[in-house]
Order: structure tokens, then sequence, then C-alpha cells
């Protein structure tokens, strides 16, 4: 009876459309895009800031545990229920239909509304010369903005650091249970709850006071960071406390209503190198020789595996094509529309589970790549595989130092096209799902046999593979590996032989990477496969003392009141 008021309340919010109880309906917001799946009451999906607010007002009267969720595009199950051993019944709210993106301060800052995407900012501040934080990588999925916020992501752009803002505003539970909305944006908005959401809904405030410029809202110490080549800590982690902040790296134990970013100018034109080695320690020289001898760092420096390379052309062409031909803003909707076949064919029995999978990956064999040959070459000749993007007058200065450098070392570069520049990050930012795609198709359980590191190695490391022992080696059937080279952050998959513990194979590799002085995840966030840090695990108790949103993040307590 109280489950069923619960949802009555809630239904009178969002309205029928608004409510999903039905298993079919449920079934893309209650399963991780890489790993974690388990059951919720309802899923709600809000359309304005005041009907979230009023749905969070339900859940907390009636004692249930909120998660929130945007895009539901993170990989480490961080935004869906995990298992059923939760003491209080689960209700997701996303957000993904409070789009908006306010532009401020002559488009020097943006408001980000809970729904809004990267590509929804990308074009909201194309018309005005600017660019956000991240400009492809996640975006290419429909990953949103706050919740790069809420998981420190990294991105992949060096001048600008992990995804990071002191500035949010956010409704948290309070010590006594109270719902409380904070302003932390730097702008007055009023004092009660729906006032100060309606002015922010409207626009109705007004900027450039004092109180605007106080607070961080961007990562900018990050480049000083990397050029610390000879440093023995990592670039970024998730959990690094300097980048723990309200919003920043709460992973879901508060709920964010808007966050305040800034902006940056874009790059009229960019020039990519692409580069091809059998040695990684050639790599591993170029990164310190460029590094100490560039006076700006390069846009982006993203590394390929061969094998990475060869997965993604296999198992994520589907992907790779619907990019190209549809844009990345097409892709959450089919995600969305595969999940729910997917459950429809488990409903059938008569058909394998995967038959989904099976018709996209036959699509796959009979379609032909449509990457650039030159790319296709390289993937054949070099196991190592590094690109990187410069501000176009930059482009003869990294020409010169690429020369100089491979002079007398094994290896060899070229200058990309347009059309080939397109194509190397598109493969690049592709390879995060092939091995999901691998497991889909031929029916392995992702959550136990595809293990995946998100490490973010020593700026002065002298190794950038992760090397496996023989008798662990053995245990793997299939291995991917990018990462963004100059930061040192490298993600690694490993998906398992039948009959192998996943759980022993990791703990033996975090051992190996303890070793190394590495830190993990790197961007990624804990979600449910990692261990929060002290400092991390602080910081969710300090804003969620209840324990009432987002519980079991980070293998805390799933227990209200932290039991």
């Amino acid at each position: 009876m109280q489950h069923a008021n619960t949802l009555q309340q809630l239904g009178k919010v969002v309205g029928a459309d608004g409510l999903i109880t039905d298993s079919y309906q449920k079934a893309y917001y209650c399963k991780g895009f890489r790993v974690g799946h388990g059951d919720a009451l309802a899923v709600v999906l809000p359309a304005t800031l005041i009907q979230l607010w009023q749905a969070l007002k339900v859940c907390q009267q009636n004692d249930v545990i909120i998660l929130m969720q945007a895009s539901n595009t993170g990989v480490t199950g961080g935004s869906t229920p995990h298992g059923d051993d939760y003491d209080r019944r689960v209700v997701i709210i996303s957000t993904r239909k409070i789009k908006g993106v306010q532009v401020i301060d002559n488009a020097q800052q943006i408001i980000a509304f809970p729904g809004s995407t990267l590509t929804e900012l990308e074009e909201s501040l194309k018309p005005y010369g600017k660019e956000p934080h991240s400009v492809i990588g996640s975006s290419c999925i429909g990953a949103s903005v706050v919740g790069g916020i809420c998981n420190n992501s990294g991105g992949s752009l060096l001048q600008r650091g992990p995804a990071f803002t002191e500035k949010s505003l956010f409704a948290r539970i309070t010590d006594d249970g109270r719902l409380e909305l904070v302003n932390h944006l730097g702008i007055d908005l009023g004092t009660e709850p729906e006032q100060m959401i309606a002015r922010l809904e409207s626009g109705d405030y007004t900027t450039g006071t004092a109180a605007d410029w106080q607070g961080k809202i961007w990562a900018d110490d990050y480049a000083s960071v990397i050029k610390d080549v000879d440093a023995v800590t990592p670039t970024r982690f998730n959990g690094n406390p300097q980048y723990l902040h309200d919003s920043a790296g709460c992973a879901g134990k508060v709920i964010v209503f808007a966050v305040r970013l800034a902006t940056f100018d874009a790059t009229p034109q960019e020039d990519t190198f692409y580069i091809g080695t059998n040695d990684e320690q050639v790599l591993l020289e170029l990164r310190r020789y460029l590094i100490e001898s560039l006076e700006q760092l390069p846009i982006q420096a993203e590394y390929i595996h061969r094998n990475a390379f060869r997965l993604t052309l296999r198992y994520a062409r589907h992907m790779l094509l619907s990019i190209k031909r549809l844009g990345p803003s097409a892709l959450p909707g089919l995600m969305q529309k595969k999940a729910r076949w997917d459950a429809r064919v488990k409903q059938l029995k008569l058909l394998p589970a995967n038959t989904i999978d099976k018709l996209i990956q036959l699509g796959n064999r009979l379609t032909p790549s449509t990457i650039s040959p030159r790319l296709l070459s390289w993937h054949r000749r070099y196991e190592h595989h590094l690109m990187i993007k410069v501000a176009h007058e930059e482009a003869a200065a990294m020409n010169r130092l690429l020369t100089a450098f491979f002079a007398e070392r094994n290896g060899d570069w070229f200058h990309c096209t347009e059309a080939e520049q397109g194509d190397a990050f598109l493969v690049r930012f592709g390879v995060g799902a092939c091995t999901v795609f691998y497991c889909d198709y031929y029916g392995i359980n992702t959550d136990r046999r595809l293990i995946a590191f998100d490490v973010a190695l020593r700026r002065n490391d002298e190794q950038w593979m992760i090397q496996l022992p023989p008798e662990l080696q053995a245990q793997v059937l299939e291995g991917s590996c990018c990462g963004h080279f100059f930061c040192l952050v490298n993600h690694q998959d490993y998906i398992l032989k039948p009959g192998v513990d996943g759980a022993a194979f990791k703990d033996a590799v975090l051992e190996y990477l303890d070793r190394r002085g590495a830190k993990y995840p790197a961007e990624h966030n804990i979600g449910h496969l990692y261990h929060a840090s002290s400092e991390h695990e602080q910081h969710f108790h300090q804003l969620d003392p209840t324990n009432s949103c987002n519980p079991g993040i980070g293998k805390t307590s799933k227990k209200k009141n932290w039991a």
C-alpha cells in the first residue's frame, strides 16, 4: 500500500507519461551501459526543474532511495541499481527531459541544466565561437554535462583538465531528514526553493557581481600539472581531494539542478598527426620530448592499441556508422530502442536473449568499413597508435619536432587529411564500447567476465602498458587498450576466458598497479566497481548523511544512515 501511494503521488507530479513502471520500459534505465543492473520501483522523468523538486519531496516523504540518472552512459554502473540487497525500494529519477543551456557573461560562462548533453552544449556555443570543456568522446554517446561534473570525468583535452566546478545548485537530504536546496551558483535567486527554481528557469537573475567570481569553474591549473613530467604522482584521478567540492565528485549523493562552467575559445582550424610504432618506449620518449619542447600543450594526444583498433572496426562498426551518418545526438535514442527490444526478446523465451546483438553483428560483417585507407594501413603495420591534435598555427612546429624525433627511431607518422582526422578520433572514441558489443554478441556476462581498468599512471612512469604475468595473461580471451596518453591515463579492458574468477583476477591486477604507484579509477568514477577512498567516502557522508541517494556507490554501505 505504501508503494502504491508513492507511485500515485509521483504520477500526480510528472503525469502518466513521466512515470514508468512497466518492465519493458524500465529496462533501459535499470541496466548500466557496461555493467550493473537491478530493479526499481519506478523510473520518474520530470520535464522541468520544479517537477524534479516535487518528485524529490515525494521520495523523501516516503523514505525511498533516490537514484539520479542523466544519460546512463557511465561505464562503472554508478547510475543504475546494483543488485537486490537495498533496504528500501529504489526510485530512479532520470533528468534526460530537463535540457537547457543558458549562455551568460558574454559567452564566457554557461549554466547547464541536469539533462543537457555535451553535444547540446557544444551546439549552443558554436554561434559564439566558443566550446565547452569536452568536445568529443563521451559526447558521442550523449553523455550529460552534469554527469561529467558529478563523476569528475577526465576528458581528453590537455589544456582543460577534469570536469570541475565549485558553483552549482543542488538539493540534499540533511542529517535530520529534511530536503533542502543549496544555491552555490554565485547568483542571487532568492531564498525559497520554488522561487529559486522559477527564477533560474526563466533567466530572471543578474550576473557580474563580486560573488560571481568567488570559486573555480574549471581546473585551471591542469596544464602545469601535466608539464611536471618528473612527478611521482598521477595527473588526475577520481577521489582526488583537490576536485571534490559540493556537486563535483558527488557521484549522485546530491541532486544537481544546475552547474556553472567556463567556456573556451574554439580553435578555428585543427591539425592531427597520426603516429605508429611497435615500441611503447618510443611513445613514452616522444611524450616527454614534446611536453618539454612545445611552448603550448597539444589539444589532444590519444592512444589506441592495435587490438583495440581491430575490435572496434569489427564489433563497434555500427556505432561508427551511426555517428557518421546520423550524428552523435542520435545515439541515445538508438540505445534506448535497443534496450526495449532486448527486453521483449527475453520475454519470448523462444529466441536467444542476445538475438538483437547477433543481428547487429551480422550487419557489421556485411557492411564495408568506411575508415580511411591510410589508417587501416597503419593498423596493419604498427602495434601502438598515437594521434596528436594541435591548433593549425602549431602544425609547422609539430612537423619539425616529429621529423627530428623519428629520424633515428622505430616508427612513422603522417599529417592527417580532414577525413583521416575525423576517422581517427571516431575510432578512438568507439573503442570504449567495442568490448561491450563483443560480450553482447557472444552472450558473455559483462559483470563477471569483462574486467575494466581505468588507471592514472605516475607522470614519470617508464611503462605504459599493463604487463600481466604469464599466469594472468593465460586467463585473458581478448584485450583492448586505449587512453589519454599525455595524461598517462590508461583504459585497459580484459574479456576473461570461461571459468576464470573475475574478482581474483581483478585483485591481482590491482596489486600490480599499486606497486607501480598508480591511482584508480582515473576518470570513469568509482561506480560499483571500485572502493571509494577515505577522502571520497568522507565527501559522501558530508553530502548525504542519511545515505538516501545512490547508496552503495564505491562499495560503501547500502543501508539507511550508513548502518
